[in-house]
């Protein structure tokens, strides 16, 4: 009878210690998960700054390019001008031959000038339209991104209650095996005497 209960209370000792090992592992891997969770938690607050400061620079592109095609139209308007002028002044030329060759040769160069500005524009505007693409691309993920992010929290809290209640778990098994432990110590010191 002896040796059954020693072997018996062998097997309930080993049966703790396996138990609170367990429960060690557990309280660890939990602290882990928070930690992780709390990293996750930063990544996405900074990531939303990120998304937040994209708009904002996509909003100001928008605006420089608004402006930009402004400035642009007004160009055109500044070349038609100084092409009617030029053509005027090449008809009053017959009137002041000295003179002709020297605007001739002006109009000429800022005729040439107002082409190339004109292509500069057009290339400016083709990139503005460009970058305004790229910034509704980024908006979009930076959109699912956060979205991503929220979810991904909203599985962290979930993971903590779950590490929470667990490891509550342990402890009142734990516990509860402590007692047991006592009880059957009694039992046993009782039956030895």
């Amino acid at each position: 009878m002896k040796k059954v209960l020693t072997r018996n209370t062998s097997t309930l000792y080993g049966d703790r210690s396996r138990l609170v090992g367990d429960c060690t592992e557990l309280r660890g891997d939990c602290t882990g998960l928070r930690g992780n969770c709390s990293g996750l938690i930063g990544d996405c607050s900074e990531l939303r700054g990120d998304c937040s400061e994209l708009r904002g620079d996509c909003s100001g592109l928008s605006g420089y390019c608004i402006g930009l095609s402004g400035d642009c139209t007004g160009l055109n308007g500044d070349c038609s001008d100084l092409h009617g002028n030029c053509t005027g002044l090449r008809g009053n030329c017959s009137n002041l031959r000295g003179n002709c060759t020297w605007l001739r040769g002006n109009c000429i160069g800022l005729s040439g000038d107002c082409t190339g500005l004109n292509g500069d524009c057009s290339d400016l505007h083709g990139n503005c339209t460009g970058l305004r693409g790229n910034c509704t691309g980024l908006r979009g993920n930076c959109s699912k991104l956060i979205g991503d992010c929220s979810r991904l929290i909203g599985d962290c809290s979930r993971l903590r209650g779950n590490c929470t209640e667990l490891i509550g778990d342990c402890t009142e098994i734990v516990g509860n095996l402590d007692d047991i432990e006592i009880t059957f110590g009694t039992n046993i010191m009782e039956l030895v005497k």
